[in-house]
């Protein structure tokens, strides 16, 4: 592994790169930068403190670094695309051995935390501290270190399980742990932390691990393995907190206004101008206003969203063709810039530029995440990075009874699915259908439009599911262009079926396989130790 490779260099350095932290101007006016070492670093609690930051910093969950881990991660299902996006420099391009955009800097964000971790939690015993405050940053550590292996199990499928601090030659030698062994120690890593975490932390704190984080993540690993009842009751444990709740708003939620919410459970803590956002007032805004324009919606999902009577639009009779917009589940106008129809600092969304000038442009533009009244630095804004609310802790559980076969009844549905679909900026009828099949149509649905745009919920969806093939390897569609498709030459467009006039964005029909389901293991990783194995199709 790359980043275990400079192992010995890392310990001499280690705690030099955790002085850089915020906090660290008393101990350097302590102590010489010259005279550190490991033995006077590990002293007291101040220090723990120091190293515990170390470990957030460079975190999945303390990362603010803009890559493009996360659109590709959404071009890689049947929500979205990405800017200039096609078959071959997606699939391609990007998701393959000797990628430096996701492939590697994933597996490398994870590790360089799993080594700072595994090295803190063999040294944190030196420190004298109150043992209640110990235990906790003990807790914290295990989440991010099991947080870690939950993403790349996940990403990568069977990956090196590493629990301690390696040798050079150890870690040279590291041969893939299976998945299910991975993600059973994440589990009872966060099984034993989630007792030592607070329930709620004071503002001053915002952005540290809170109990119910080590439920959320423990109840999507146990999904992850289909192990549905206790999933259900990994989920049941941070509901039963009584801390967190559905807030009243949506589009609030994603930005710097919303940021203090108790729906938020897991977030990356940003700060405008010093430790900032860099993506989403900019490479989320259209190009008409200004933006990036780095990521598109297909139609696919703009059709997921309901009519505001809670009917699909191929049921409700509030559904219009000739003004498809109308009426819709607020979260759409929420979430996507609709063409021609989308009101924003004073314009009209217009995305003719966008046809003209980006490929795979689809005419719908990212909203969710973008502010309308933001007058700071676009390329650093507050806004923080959410990674689990609680509408994600409801659906959980209810999915999870469902697939356990437990008696689905309306004060469950209210419990959880309708506390997400009533939120006020929301306000659909509750749901009322008790039927196992239908209603896991309808909480898959709920999820796909709850969460879009939100991190790799999707990617993850699908492929548990089972059905990423189906849902991927197929045609996919912009706005509605014409109603003479046979006649029209500006743009290809279809000429059959349902989105007959509609743009084709992107055929990705015959190009994809099984293989995408897991990422590449990085080819940089293997030429350093052959002992790590490839996954298939790659």
């Amino acid at each position: 592994m790359k980043l275990l490779n400079k192992f010995s260099l890392f310990i001499v350095i280690f705690s030099i790169l955790l002085l850089g932290q915020t906090g660290c101007e008393e101990y350097l006016d302590e102590q010489p930068l010259t005279d550190l070492s490991e033995a006077a670093f590990w002293q007291n609690e101040k220090h723990a403190m120091l190293a515990l930051t170390g470990c957030y910093r460079m975190s999945n969950v303390g990362n603010n670094s803009y890559t493009n881990e996360y659109l590709i991660m959404e071009s890689m299902t049947d929500n979205a695309g990405y800017k200039h996006g096609s078959v071959g420099v997606i699939y391609s391009g990007y998701v393959r051995e000797g990628d430096s955009q996701a492939v590697q800097p994933i597996w490398n964000r994870a590790y360089a935390t799993i080594f700072k971790c595994n090295y803190f939690l063999e040294n944190i015993d030196k420190v004298e501290m109150d043992a209640a405050k110990k235990a906790e940053v003990i807790g914290e550590v295990k989440f991010l270190r099991a947080y870690e292996y939950f993403y790349l199990s996940t990403l990568y499928g069977a990956v090196p399980l590493i629990t301690n601090v390696l040798t050079i030659e150890e870690a040279n030698s590291q041969s893939r742990t299976p998945q299910k062994d991975v993600q059973d120690f994440a589990i009872q890593e966060l099984t034993s932390a989630a007792p030592d975490l607070p329930a709620e932390r004071p503002e001053s704190e915002r952005g540290r691990i809170v109990r119910a984080a080590a439920y959320g993540i423990k109840g999507r690993l146990l999904m992850t393995q289909k192990n549905w009842s206790e999933a259900a009751a990994a989920f049941k444990s941070a509901m039963d907190l009584n801390v967190h709740i559905i807030d009243p708003r949506y589009k609030e939620l994603f930005s710097e206004v919303g940021e203090s919410s108790k729906e938020n459970i897991l977030f990356t803590n940003c700060l405008a101008g010093l430790y900032g956002n860099s993506h989403n007032q900019r490479n989320y805004h259209p190009d008409f206003y200004g933006g990036y324009s780095e990521s598109f919606l297909y139609q696919g999902l703009i059709d997921a969203f309901p009519m505001n009577d809670g009917l699909p639009i191929d049921e409700s009779p509030l559904y219009d063709p000739a003004n498809p917009f109308d009426n819709r589940d607020p979260r759409l106008y929420a979430s996507v810039f609709l063409p021609f129809y989308t009101e924003f600092r004073g314009k009209v969304y217009d995305p003719t530029n966008e046809l003209e000038g980006l490929v795979g442009a689809t005419g719908y533009g990212q909203k969710k995440m973008v502010t309308e009244d933001y007058e700071g630095d676009w390329g650093s804004s507050g806004d923080d990075i959410i990674r689990m609310r609680y509408a994600e802790i409801l659906l959980g559980y209810l999915e999870s009874k469902l697939e356990a076969g437990d008696a689905i009844t309306q004060s469950l549905l209210d419990e959880t699915i309708n506390k997400v679909r009533g939120r006020a900026a929301v306000n659909l009828p509750p749901v009322t259908e008790t039927n196992p099949a239908e209603l896991r149509e309808i909480v898959r649905n709920e999820r796909r439009i709850e969460f879009s745009q939100e991190e790799f919920i999707r990617w993850w969806d699908l492929r548990r599911w089972g059905i990423f093939v189906e849902s991927v390897n197929r045609k996919f569609y912009g706005l509605k262009l014409t109603d003479d498709p046979e006649n029209y030459t500006e743009y290809t467009v279809e000429t059959v079926g349902k989105y007959r006039g509609h743009k084709i964005v992107l055929d990705k029909t015959g190009s994809i396989d099984s293989k995408y389901e897991l990422l590449p293991i990085p080819i940089y990783e293997i030429n350093i130790n052959p002992s790590l194995e490839q996954n298939p199709g790659y």
